[in-house]
This record gives C-alpha cells, structure tokens and sequence, in this order.
C-alpha cells in the first residue's frame, strides 16, 4: 500500500521479522531491568556469600566421599562396623530437630556456624558410606551430575519470575519429597540391593529433589513471597547444602542395579 508521496508502506516478510525481533528485544530488556532492580547490591553480596558456603560445604563432602570410595582402610571401616554410621544417622537427626525447634541453633552465631560444620561432616560421612559399594567413577559421576543441575536451576531461578513458593503444590511436594527420601533411606540402610526400591526412589525423587532446590535458590534471590533475610546466610546454605545432598543420593539410587561393586545373594 502506498501513500499520497507514492511511499511503499506493505508489510512484508522482512519488516515482519524486524517487527517480531524488536517486540522480542524490547520484551528481553525489560526482563532483565526487572531482575536489576529486584536484586539489589546487598542481595548480591548475600547470594554470593551463601553459595560461597554452598561451594565449601560440597568440598568437605566430596572429600570424604573420595576417603570412603578410593581408601581401603577407610572402606573397609564402615564395612566392618556399620553401626557407625547408624550412630551418625541417629545423631543427625536428633540435630536436624534440634534445628528445626531451637531457634538461635540456625539463627544465632556462631551456634549457627559451629551446627553447619558439624551437620556437613555428618552428612558427607553418610554420603561416602551410600558411595562405598558403587564402582568407583559411580561417585564422581554423581557429583558431576549434581554439581550441573544445581548450576542449571541457579540460572533456571534468575530467568523465571513465576513465584511457587508458597504454593499449595509446593507443599504438596514438600511431603512427597519427605516419603520418597526416607523411604530411598531406609531401604539402603536395610542394604536391600536386591529389590528395585532404590531404582524407584531416585527415579521418583529426583524431580521432586530439583523443585525443591529451585524453590529455596529463588527464595536467596528474593522477589519471591517467601523470601531469605539478608542478615543470616546460615540458614540457606545449610538448605541449599541438604538438597544438594539429596539430589546426590536421587543419582546414585538410579546406579542400584549396575553400578555396584557387587551385589548380595546374585
């Protein structure tokens, strides 16, 4: 169509997709002004102090998880008392209530400080016991694995502005998440290799392990109706640092039929 100065004003394909990609950046930057502006300098500090904490607990637990899969003695330890590791898991959770009912154990330092370390090191020597009968690249795969998802939901949480946290079906999942976990525990402690229990509880857990991680990064991100306080970075590394652990446990159930060193009455 032309105008009255015999101007062509048709659309064609060409200012069609000029049109489309203008809409496209235009709607890309004001996304990113809106993380900008919700994510102040402060916040910034904070998220980076949390996942500092996040990083070095993941250390420690590596670490130990490498002493109980790569040294014999270390090994054949928890091999031949297993009831050092059923006191461990009983004194865990005796802290993991002590957490949830004593406020200034995950609000005040250092009580706060000194709980993390000691819950990390409990954790990690569960952890390495779990990884013993694997082969030994089973662990580092884990690890790997883990470490991925874990930076995938961390800029998954900044992109998506959709807030879920409070929502019913993440309660919902809050609960199914509970029974997957402890039921994935009790079997492994049973040491029931032979059943399909694990296969089941990593498979079924693992998506329910990820909403759970996402949930508690966007709730370091801010923005979110349920949201971090800036004054406590305990409390969400510790968190973050729990799900982590359990999405490990999520990949290395998955390995129960063909990834162990052997397996009981086969």
């Amino acid at each position: 169509m032309r105008d009255n100065c015999g101007n062509d004003h048709s659309i064609t394909p060409d200012t069609t997709k000029v049109i489309s990609d203008g809409l496209y950046y235009r709607d890309l930057f004001s996304l990113m002004s809106v993380i900008r502006r919700s994510i102040t300098k402060s916040r910034i500090t904070f998220i980076l102090n949390v996942f500092a904490i996040v990083v070095l607990q993941l250390g420690i637990a590596f670490g130990l998880t490498c002493l109980f899969t790569q040294v014999i003695e270390a090994a054949f330890l928890i091999k031949t008392y297993p009831i050092f590791v059923w006191v461990i898991s009983g004194i865990q959770f005796v802290l993991e209530i002590v957490w949830a009912l004593v406020r200034p154990v995950s609000r005040v330092f250092p009580w706060n400080l000194l709980y993390l370390l000691l819950m990390t090191l409990l954790s990690s020597i569960i952890m390495g016991y779990e990884s013993e009968p694997y082969k030994e690249d089973i662990p580092f795969i884990a690890f790997t694995f883990m470490w991925t998802v874990l930076q995938v939901i961390v800029v998954f949480s900044v992109f998506v502005l959709n807030d879920f946290t409070e929502s019913l079906l993440s309660r919902i999942i809050n609960i199914v998440f509970a029974v997957v976990i402890l039921a994935g525990q009790i079997a492994y402690f049973l040491r029931n290799r032979t059943t399909i229990t694990l296969l089941i509880a990593g498979a079924i857990g693992f998506p329910f392990t990820c909403f759970q991680l996402i949930k508690e990064v966007k709730r370091v991100f801010g923005g979110s109706k349920s949201f971090y306080p800036e004054d406590n970075i305990v409390l969400p590394a510790r968190n973050i640092y729990a799900y982590c652990w359990s999405l490990f446990l999520t990949i290395i159930w998955v390995y129960a039929f063909n990834g162990q060193r052997e397996i009981p009455g086969q």
